[in-house]
């Protein structure tokens, strides 16, 4: 084979070579695209879901402390209740 028959094939393996690898580059390019489109979408539902899981914890926490105050409220009631039972008890056996 001739010198110069031999030196355009490297040259023409060396160019395909090339159009190759800007292929695969191109394509890993947009797979990586597509990734962080998908990455980033799962971002904002994931800050949709901390959203919306930091307004039910504000609501049982505002449902906490009310039902906390109702208890207080109650017992605070029982005990004047409490009270009042004996005092009527002692008015009673006063008699």
């Amino acid at each position: 084979m001739p010198f110069y028959l031999g030196a355009f094939l490297v040259v023409a393996l060396d160019w395909r070579a090339q159009a190759r690898n800007k292929n695969l580059n191109t394509q890993a390019l947009q797979a990586l695209e597509v990734r962080v489109a998908a990455l980033e979408e799962e971002k904002k539902a994931l800050g949709r879901q901390n959203e919306a899981y930091q307004a039910f914890l504000k609501l049982a926490q505002e449902a906490k402390e009310e039902a906390e105050r109702q208890l207080g409220e109650a017992m605070e009631f029982q005990d004047d209740f409490y009270v009042w039972e004996v005092s009527l008890q002692v008015q009673i056996t006063d008699l």
